[in-house]
């Protein structure tokens, strides 16, 4: 069975799973990188899209609908008192110079960019990301010298992205196994509760197959831009039952089946 078979079988087939304890750690390992890439995809589509078509509204609102302003001693001032939400496409943009806006306040947007008091930020399917403003060797800058950087950085944008794209990869990759390795301890757990015969070399294999339905399920959900309360919790509750049921799906050691009656 190929790596795209035992992706298919691991979304609804907690037996199969069963089976793939037995295989090699190559496998299973790589199994996981695949995981995360996919789980990679909805981040990689909609960054594209804020360094590309975000990029572009941005400089359009602050040159068109934004009056002056300074970013100076790491705070955003303006002459404006208010606070300005515009929807341009489909990026939200956000200049709040009162700090009446926080980060947590644009983690309800697939695409957003935010200049806020103290910070930028930028909003990716839920996902924030934050530069404060206070960087060393930077005194100043003013509402020209903004859209200059954000021209810069569509610009140079084909260079950055496969960067940062693979180092947000390899990150993820690191959650990944790090998932599997707490939920390698949880199976050796179900392995008491059911009377299983298993090792934890084989929990781990098991719990790396059985992140596959959470994590094709949201990351489906993140593409179409929903975004759940408590993802994780339910991220980890629907691995667990997966886990819960491959475990016991292997057969019972021939010492605790039942005799059969005469």
């Amino acid at each position: 069975m190929n790596i795209f078979q035992q992706l298919w079988k691991s979304l609804y087939s907690p037996k199969t799973i069963s089976f793939f304890r037995f295989q090699g750690i190559g496998k299973t390992i790589s199994y996981i990188f695949l995981l995360m890439l996919i789980s990679s995809l909805p981040f990689f589509i909609q960054f594209s899209l804020l360094a590309t078509s975000g990029l572009s509204s941005f400089r359009e609102v602050i040159q068109q609908e934004v009056s002056s302003f300074t970013i100076e001693h790491g705070q955003l001032t303006s002459p404006s008192p208010e606070t300005k939400w515009i929807k341009k496409g489909t990026t939200d943009i956000i200049i709040d110079s009162t700090g009446t806006v926080a980060a947590n306040d644009l983690a309800e947007k697939d695409q957003a960019i935010g200049l806020l008091k103290e910070e930028l930020v930028l909003s990716v399917g839920g996902q924030l990301q934050t530069v404060s403003y206070d960087i060393p060797g930077i005194t100043a800058i003013d509402k020209e010298e903004v859209i200059q950087y954000a021209h810069s950085l569509q610009a140079y944008s084909a260079i950055f992205l496969p960067v940062l794209f693979i180092l947000y990869y390899l990150f993820t990759s690191c959650l990944g196994f790090i998932k599997a390795s707490i939920f390698a301890a949880f199976g050796m757990l179900f392995k008491q509760l059911t009377g299983r015969k298993l090792f934890y070399r084989q929990s781990w294999r098991l719990a790396a197959y059985a992140m596959t339905p959470a994590i094709i399920v949201f990351t489906l959900l993140r593409l179409a831009g929903i975004i759940l309360s408590f993802s994780f919790l339910i991220d980890w509750l629907i691995t667990a039952i997966m886990l819960f049921l491959a475990v016991s799906s292997i057969p019972l050691p021939k010492s605790k089946k039942q005799p059969v009656a005469k």
